[in-house]
């Protein structure tokens, strides 16, 4: 059996892998078959999200003076939306630092957003703490700004992790209470809590030994 396993071992080191030869001619179709760059998203895009059903893109950013898209009211925008068929970008607007947030799906189509940084009021006065807040976005809506009403997580989570479930809850975990020193023990966050289907949170956290044992990981 060990002479088997030696010589299929060796079959697979030395048979040629399919279709590929350093001196075969390729066939490319320099029509489909590359990347072009097409427009700037005119935020850091350190967040991406397909926009069911428009097929839109939204980026979303942290607080930051980079930014090469302004608000009407000349402030930096921190999230931008983009429509690949007409190749609009539009600049969108948030209320809380959505840094390092967490994000999801909700069963009726619209973005959630969870958690995020501290306030940067040195850069932008505008835009509060992000750690425990909970942002909506609806494809198409049209009014050029995140829905923050106010809902809350029932903990502060910077770097959450989200999961959408079966019943169309929201699973929320993780993360740190402070974006302080990951290797501080009193920095960790090892919860959990739900959001209901609305995406507004059950106002419970419940310990994850899990999260303790294998932090910061």
């Amino acid at each position: 059996m060990e002479l088997f396993f030696l010589l299929y071992a060796l079959y697979l080191i030395l048979t040629p892998v399919t279709g590929v030869s350093s001196g075969a001619a390729v066939d490319v179709d320099l029509d489909l078959d590359h990347f072009r760059v097409s427009t700037r998203s005119g935020v850091a895009a350190m967040h991406a999200a397909l926009l069911p059903p428009s097929g839109k893109v939204v980026f979303l950013d942290k607080v930051e003076n980079y930014s090469e898209l302004h608000l009407p009211n000349q402030r930096s925008a921190y999230s931008s939306v983009y429509d690949p068929e007409t190749g609009q970008l539009s600049p969108l607007s948030v209320s809380t630092n959505a840094f390092c947030c967490g994000g999801t799906f909700l069963a009726d189509g619209r973005l959630i957003t969870v958690g995020g940084n501290g306030p940067l009021p040195d850069l932008d006065p505008t835009v509060g703490d992000g750690f425990d807040a909970i942002r909506y976005l609806r494809a198409g809506q049209g009014d050029n700004l995140w829905s923050e009403p106010g809902n809350k997580l029932s903990s502060k989570r910077w770097y959450a992790s989200a999961q959408t479930l079966a019943d169309g809850k929201v699973f929320v975990a993780a993360g740190s209470l402070n974006a302080l020193d990951v290797l501080n023990h009193s920095n960790n966050n090892p919860t959990y809590e739900i959001l209901d289907a609305e995406g507004i949170s059950n106002g419970r956290n419940i310990r994850m030994d899990i999260l303790v044992d294998h932090m910061p990981y």
